[in-house]
């Protein structure tokens, strides 16, 4: 579907192994991976935050704070409750700053839930593509597997409106798999065989659910 890549040898005559590219090829496929994989910031680049700033910036108690990590670290998922428009949202990412120690953008996702987000956009399913369809991984899915590849780093997955989406329908069988007990390496049962792919599919422990 690259017009630019249209005279690639490969494609010319597929047969073989090894295959040669032109400097043009090969800069224009190092940007679609670079493009899909983007580098992350050094961490000496990266703003600082802290519990004071986070202190500073929420209307919350040192005690509140305290307990809100505690509790975040122990069960990996929390669910942030109040009226509209008090500031769960920027709460929850100002928690993950100050549990990062920095304003690391790369490792914190966000999605809003509503009555029509379903399975397909959160985990994996057929989306159309040129003529077709093609499977392609939800962002959750993308998600964890950027996060199992730096398993000592805490990821966070910040889920507004969540009370606005259809729960099981969207979670499907991670609904199980986000539990703190059944995370990546805490079961031997820490996994579920994804329906579309037939692949075992785990959530990893560094992931946090806000």
């Amino acid at each position: 579907e690259c017009i630019e890549l249209e005279k690639m040898e490969y494609f010319q005559n597929p047969q073989g192994s090894l295959f040669k590219l032109t400097k043009g090829e090969y800069d224009l496929i190092m940007d679609m991976i670079r493009e899909e994989n983007p580098l992350p910031e050094p961490a000496d680049a990266l703003e600082k935050y802290t519990k004071e700033d986070f202190l500073s910036d929420v209307y919350m108690t040192e005690e509140n704070y305290e307990t809100l990590c505690a509790l975040l670290k122990k069960k990996q998922n929390v669910i942030l409750q109040g009226a509209p428009g008090v500031g769960k949202t920027f709460t929850a990412k100002r928690l993950a700053y100050s549990i990062m120690g920095m304003k690391d953008e790369s490792r914190i996702e966000f999605v809003q839930f509503h009555q029509s987000y379903s399975y397909e956009d959160f985990v994996m399913g057929y989306k159309p593509s040129g003529e077709g369809f093609e499977l392609q991984n939800g962002i959750f899915c993308k998600f964890c597997m950027k996060a199992a590849n730096n398993p000592d780093t805490p990821y966070f997955f910040i889920i507004d409106e969540i009370n606005r989406g259809n729960i099981s329908k969207i979670f499907g069988e991670l609904i199980m798999l986000i539990e703190d007990t059944k995370r990546e390496g805490m079961d031997e049962q820490a996994a579920a065989v994804l329906p579309y792919t037939r692949d075992p599919f785990s959530v990893p422990s560094n992931v946090y659910i806000l």
